[in-house]
């Protein structure tokens, strides 16, 4: 997929995760089990999950995978801190932002709005040094530290957690599904975009909007996972520039092929339309591909119908996935 990554979005992450403040008590319910903060969050989680779980055999790596989506006290801004602290008590741990229904989070009794304070008796780290970081290129990682040591807590086997709800304090146990990695988070931005920055897939709000059905969406979301399946680096702007005079251009495009290939694949594991491939990317193409065709880093909306027509002929003639 092509990226348009925004300064806006690489600089201000704080506005990137939902500003819980203007819906601050209201837990919404997107279907039966599930708890959410934002609708739009828990749609983008339930694709992402389903993608990794019915995809684990088509990927070499597996990840616990538990129906839980985060939100962290450094990923609002400064004016709202002091309500999300008010409400959820975000400066004690991680925050549940979303817990998706038919999921091992869902049957722990977790509940959106829940903070983790420990797990097997380790606490989490403190939010204050996430809050006390301005770079967002060094308060991400301490924010998602606490989601790795959850991460690495479940390899092991069904973990204790020590959860802070609604002021008090409760232990559950959670256990996980092995599936693909599949951290995917909601960005408000007005980019129609999806990109991968080597830790986590980012879809914008205004993706989100763009798309006519989540057939649609698994295609973006699944072709973005693809990249960290596939072990593809992160495409920065020195690789667009490199790309534009012709250096490793070829290299570009053909990881970009692969990663619609295996989108594909996850799709049809998910049970996902691939009917709806060819018209979105005519659709997205027609309005945003405005490249030339000398030095591309990425299939031109022929190539992208050819390779999307040969995979789904693949897929339905039953041949097992090249990798």
């Amino acid at each position: 997929m092509r990226r348009r990554l925004s300064a806006l979005l690489l600089l201000s992450m704080a506005w990137a995760i939902p500003a819980l403040a203007q819906q601050p008590a209201a837990v919404q319910v997107v279907d039966s089990g599930t708890t959410t903060l934002r609708k739009a969050d828990a749609r983008v989680g339930q694709v992402a999950y389903r993608l990794a779980t019915a995809g684990r055999a088509l990927c070499p790596t597996l990840h616990p995978q538990t129906g839980l989506l985060f939100h962290h006290l450094a990923e609002y801004l400064p004016a709202d801190r002091p309500l999300m602290v008010k409400l959820y008590g975000l400066d004690r741990g991680p925050g549940l932002l979303t817990v998706l229904s038919g999921t091992p989070a869902a049957e722990a009794g977790l509940k959106a709005g829940d903070v983790l304070l420990a797990v097997n008796g380790r606490p989490f780290p403190s939010p204050m040094a996430e809050v006390a970081e301005r770079d967002p290129a060094k308060w991400r990682p301490l924010a998602e530290s606490g989601e790795k040591q959850l991460e690495d807590a479940l390899r092991l086997g069904p973990a204790r957690l020590h959860v802070l709800r609604q002021g008090s304090e409760i232990d559950v146990s959670l256990d996980s599904v092995p599936g693909c990695f599949a951290r995917v988070r909601l960005a408000r931005n007005p980019t129609v975009n999806a990109f991968s920055n080597g830790h986590d897939v980012l879809v914008t709000t205004a993706m989100l909007d763009y798309v006519h059905s989540d057939d649609e969406l698994a295609l973006i979301i699944g072709h973005e996972l693809a990249h960290f399946i596939l072990g593809h680096p992160p495409m920065h702007d020195g690789d667009k520039l490199l790309a534009s005079v012709g250096i490793r251009s070829g290299v570009f495009w053909k990881r970009e092929e692969a990663a619609d290939r295996l989108a594909i694949r996850l799709m049809a594991a998910a049970g996902y339309d691939l009917d709806a491939v060819i018209p979105f990317w005519r659709r997205f193409l027609g309005e945003y591909d405005k490249d030339p065709q000398i030095f591309r880093y990425h299939p031109s909306l022929g190539a992208r119908e050819r390779i999307a027509r040969e995979e789904i002929a693949a897929i339905r003639a039953g041949a097992p996935s090249p990798r």
